[in-house]
């Protein structure tokens, strides 16, 4: 469906003379709106709701690399600054080796921060932190990027549909 949308975002960018990624934005957004309103009408709903989290995700990610990339300047341009690297150990909310490559994968791209093993028996990720002055620190902004992560993928699922580890059932 992400696909048709987009398909029909640039086709309506592309028919307004308007192929600019400002153009295909705008008209991303008038077919959402489309969209929007004929929520149920098309039984889209789980859709829609996973497109808001995905681009509010996207768009938050964005901003915390920014911010770690900040962080990371300071620490190598400050003078008096004296990084206290550490490789932590966290126990994932959900032990699913897909959401676990998702978690590595953003955490690497997080300057400052890097997935380094991912053991499935256990649900354990050891993490390594530039700056870690408190190892909780460093566990409270992956935990807040797996809730925002597992929220997305989540949405619009039905509750009964996922098993007690919160996996999708078949």
């Amino acid at each position: 469906m992400l696909g048709l949308h987009i398909l029909l975002a640039v086709g309506l960018a592309a028919f307004a003379d308007a192929l600019s990624p400002l153009g295909v934005v705008a008209a991303f957004l008038v077919i959402y709106v489309a969209l929007r309103l004929a929520i149920d009408l098309l039984g889209i709903r789980r859709y829609l709701r996973r497109l808001e989290l995905g681009t509010a995700f996207g768009l938050w990610f964005v901003a915390e690399i920014f911010k770690a990339s900040l962080d990371v300047a300071r620490i190598v341009l400050g003078r008096k600054v004296a990084p206290q690297p550490a490789v932590i150990v966290l126990r994932l909310a959900r032990p699913d080796d897909r959401i676990a490559t998702l978690l590595g994968c953003l955490l690497t791209l997080t300057p400052g921060t890097m997935a380094l093993d991912y053991r499935p028996e256990s649900g354990l990720m050891y993490i390594h932190a530039l700056d870690a002055r408190t190892a909780a620190e460093v566990e409270a902004g992956v935990r807040e990027i797996e809730r925002r992560l597992l929220r997305w993928l989540d949405a619009g699922a039905p509750a009964d549909a996922r098993d007690a580890t919160g996996r999708d059932t078949p």
